[in-house]
C-alpha cells in the first residue's frame, strides 16, 4: 500500500466508526421492523469488519505508522465528539468546520475569545 491509499482505507475506517456509532444508537430504539433490523445487523457486522480487518492490515504494511495514527487520533476525536454532542451538534460542529475553510481568522478569534473567557491562557 502507498500512502494515498493508506490515507484512504483510513478514512474508510474512520467512517465506518462514525455509521457504526450511529446505526448501534438507532438499532437500539427498537423501531426498526424485521426486515430492516436484519439489514441493518448485517451492515454493523460489515462495518465492524471494515474497522477491524483493514485496520490491521494497514498496520501490516505501515512502515512510518501513518495510518495507525491518524486512525487512532481521529478515532479518539471523533468518539469524543460522538459521545459529547448529539447528532444535532455533530451536524452543526460540520458547518464550524466548514465556516472554518471560508474563514479562518474570523472562526479562530471566536474561538480564541470563547477559550479565553473560559480559563484559558495564552
Amino acid at each position: 500500500m502507498n500512502k494515498r491509499q493508506i490515507e484512504q482505507v483510513s478514512g474508510a475506517i474512520i467512517t465506518s466508526f462514525v455509521n457504526l456509532h450511529f446505526l448501534e444508537e438507532a438499532k437500539q430504539t427498537g423501531l426498526f421492523r424485521q426486515r430492516t433490523k436484519n439489514n441493518l445487523k448485517r451492515t454493523i457486522d460489515d462495518l465492524l469488519q471494515i474497522e477491524n480487518n483493514y485496520f490491521n492490515e494497514i498496520e501490516a504494511v505501515d512502515k512510518d505508522n501513518l495510518g495507525d495514527k491518524l486512525v487512532a487520533n481521529k478515532l479518539e476525536f471523533i468518539e469524543f465528539l460522538l459521545n459529547k454532542f448529539t447528532f444535532n451538534d455533530f451536524s452543526k460542529m460540520q458547518e464550524i468546520s466548514m465556516a472554518y475553510a471560508l474563514d479562518k481568522e474570523a472562526i479562530t478569534k471566536v474561538s480564541d475569545e470563547i477559550l479565553l473567557k473560559n480559563g484559558a491562557e495564552l
